[in-house]
């Protein structure tokens, strides 16, 4: 594969599965001490993950979870938030501003604060209760804590099974993307210069279209991108959808489907620019068909991955540069 180096993907990945016994203890102990709400509370690249956590636990648990923007969550704040919440933030600075600030208003109120940070004695580091710090393997650490609250509540009896079988992931994912790399730069020939993408996505992969094009396509290649809930795409965009309209379709396997296969419907009619990338393509040997929409976000991780290497390559624009984040004061 063009700019992959297996050996450490494997290892990054293999090395966040390794976490589990230490977050389930973090998740246990929490859970022994009672509370009342999690709140999933993020900005950019961490609220979409939130989001992607927030409909998995939606769909299956009753505990009260919500997914808070960090800067609203400062400034605007949240009646259900109080001392007994439990907030689930992650950082790979460990100094993002909104974050930092959402976290300090968390402990100001008294509740406990379990952080996912890479960079060790960064100021997020420093204030959280209960610190991770590992560097990749964001989704694995999410889904050990989110999966391990509900499995303590009783609503998630399959946990052990699914975990067992989760051990294969770093090795399926590694297939997806060897499947996906013709695809990928396919795709990135044909469409790396449109003047405007839409990307569409429903249920856990709405978080990774939001995610993807914003932070990839808009802060890492400067293209003008627009996300699109499948919920809401016939109440507005359908009408600026046009026959020379780039339109990107994230299809997972969770209930919301059927939301997808109706978007695909229509833009089919209308553009002959349409992309659909479907976690349903791909083989995912040791997963179990009943846990495929539940891990669709890891799929779609390994298929972005690949469209990045290329836009960068291709776009001849470095994923690293900036004009103005973390470039000026704002």
């Amino acid at each position: 594969m063009f700019n992959f180096n297996k050996e450490k993907f494997l290892q990054e990945e293999n090395g966040a599965l390794a976490l589990k016994p230490g977050i389930e203890e973090i998740v246990d102990s929490i859970c022994k001490k009672g509370y009342k709400n999690i709140f999933l509370i993020g900005i950019g690249g961490t609220i979409a993950i939130a989001e992607q956590i927030g409909s998995i636990m939606k769909s299956r648990s009753e505990i009260d979870v919500y997914v808070e923007n960090a800067a609203e969550f400062t400034t605007l704040g949240n009646k259900h938030f109080s001392k007994d919440s439990v907030v689930i933030v992650d950082s790979v600075s460990g100094d993002t501003k909104e974050v930092v600030e959402a976290v300090k208003r968390a402990k100001e109120i008294g509740a406990i604060v379990l952080g996912f940070i890479e960079k060790t004695g960064s100021p997020l580091a420093e204030s959280v209760d209960y610190l991770i710090s590992y560097e990749g393997g964001v989704l694995y650490k999410f889904y050990i804590a989110a999966l391990r609250f509900m499995y303590n509540t009783g609503e998630f009896n399959e946990y052990d099974k699914f975990f067992e079988e989760l051990k294969t992931m770093p090795e399926a994912l590694l297939n997806v993307k060897e499947e996906a790399e013709k695809k990928a730069e396919e795709f990135v020939d044909k469409y790396k210069d449109e003047p405007l993408q839409y990307l569409v996505g429903s249920g856990n992969l709405w978080g990774a279209a939001y995610s993807y094009a914003m932070c990839i396509m808009e802060e890492m290649q400067w293209m003008h991108t627009k996300s699109i809930h499948a919920a809401e795409f016939f109440h507005g965009t359908l009408e600026v959808i046009e026959k020379d309209t780039s339109v990107i379709l994230f299809k997972g396997e969770d209930e919301t489907r059927p939301l997808m296969d109706r978007v695909e419907k229509f833009v089919n009619r209308v553009s002959e620019k349409v992309t659909v990338f479907d976690s349903k393509d791909y083989e995912l040997k040791g997963i179990s068909k009943e846990f495929r929409g539940l891990v669709s976000p890891f799929v779609f991780r390994a298929v972005t991955e690949r469209i990045s290497k290329y836009l960068e390559e291709k776009r001849k624009h470095p994923l690293e540069i900036r004009r103005y984040y973390r470039r000026l004061d704002y």
